[in-house]
């Protein structure tokens, strides 16, 4: 009887000690605030839509450029 009481107090000692690592680390985690900066931060993130967007504005530039006499040409005429 006494062997099982100790192999139980050896149990709970180790499950304290878990238990307070948890505590810890849950102390260590972020708050609601921090997840919703985060979550603001993921939202403004370009989509790809805007991405699309982005490249086929800036491929237009380039075309743009590149064709520059024959743009002015035909504008002017």
């Amino acid at each position: 009887m006494e062997q099982r009481v100790k192999a139980l107090e050896d149990d709970m000692k180790r499950i304290v000690q878990d238990t307070a690592e948890i505590k810890g680390m849950l102390r260590g985690a972020p708050s609601a605030i921090e997840f919703g900066e985060l979550k603001g931060r993921v939202n403004s993130l370009p989509t790809m839509g805007k991405a699309a967007a982005m490249l086929s504005i800036a491929t237009a530039v380039i075309v743009i450029l590149n064709n520059w006499t024959a743009v002015r040409s035909w504008l002017v005429g």
